[in-house]
């Protein structure tokens, strides 16, 4: 095999595991947007779910002191009838400061009741705000997961295309140098293979001995030492007469 179809063969190799390691981050992309749609619906809910109990514990805290208003204006008018019962000074007197003093607190009660339903409004009204953030929440995440699925049916197929064909270009390899392949792209994927640029190795740079690149214009399949991964002369640097060479032989000439 001429070193034209050997650099050829690993360059259009390299660039449908590109591909292919690009589709399936597409694929990854979608989980990852319902996963983080529905933690944003999850945490709309939560907050609804507390704002609503504190709407609650509101309303519990004014019926309690609703009910300490009525017990207490009851004991007022009470005092009130006995006051007017009353037979002696000290009786009266008694009677009087202990109506001044419940007036006293029914008054701060009425502040605190009146302050515990202005609460409760401006609950209500974060209440309709959280509510309006869960229905948007679900409309997104369910927009996003009728995308991901539509699209994973495209990627599914453009997926098994790809891998078809890398299957097919694959046997063009040097049968000694398939195992090779195989075992780098199980390891590295898509970072399995490199084109030599200004030579060095195109995925980590490092400069290439003179012998490692007579090996790759001997046509054989080059291991960088450094990185691992394949190596392959691009288009711009193989040999003119070794290309004219490999075109005649396609043609049939």
């Amino acid at each position: 095999m001429s070193l034209a179809v050997t650099a050829q063969t690993l360059q259009t190799l390299h660039r449908m595991h590109r591909q292919l390691a690009d589709l399936h981050e597409r694929q990854a992309v979608g989980p990852r947007q319902v996963l983080a749609r529905s933690a944003q619906l999850k945490a709309a809910e939560v907050a609804l779910a507390t704002i609503q109990g504190s709407v609650k514990q509101s309303k519990m805290a004014a019926d309690q002191k609703q009910l300490q208003l009525r017990s207490s204006e009851a004991k007022i008018i009470d005092y009130e009838t006995k006051l007017n019962a009353s037979k002696t000074n000290r009786e009266y007197q008694t009677l009087r400061d202990q109506i001044a003093a419940d007036k006293m607190a029914t008054s701060v009660l009425q502040d605190e009741i009146l302050e515990a339903l202005e609460r409760i409004d401006t609950f209500k009204c974060g209440v309709s705000e959280a509510e309006a953030v869960v229905t948007k929440s679900k409309s997104l995440l369910v927009q996003v997961k009728t995308g991901v699925d539509q699209e994973e049916h495209t990627l599914h197929s453009e997926v098994a295309r790809i891998v078809s064909a890398i299957g097919e270009v694959e046997q063009d390899l040097p049968n000694d140098s398939r195992e090779t392949y195989q075992r780098t792209v199980k390891s590295k994927g898509a970072d399995a293979m490199a084109a030599v640029e200004s030579d060095s190795c195109g995925g980590c740079f490092q400069k290439l001995t003179g012998n490692t690149l007579a090996e790759l214009t001997m046509a054989r399949v080059v291991v960088c030492r450094n990185c691992g991964r394949l190596l392959y002369m691009p288009d711009s640097r193989l040999p003119k007469r070794v290309e004219a060479d490999s075109i005649s032989q396609k043609s049939g000439h």
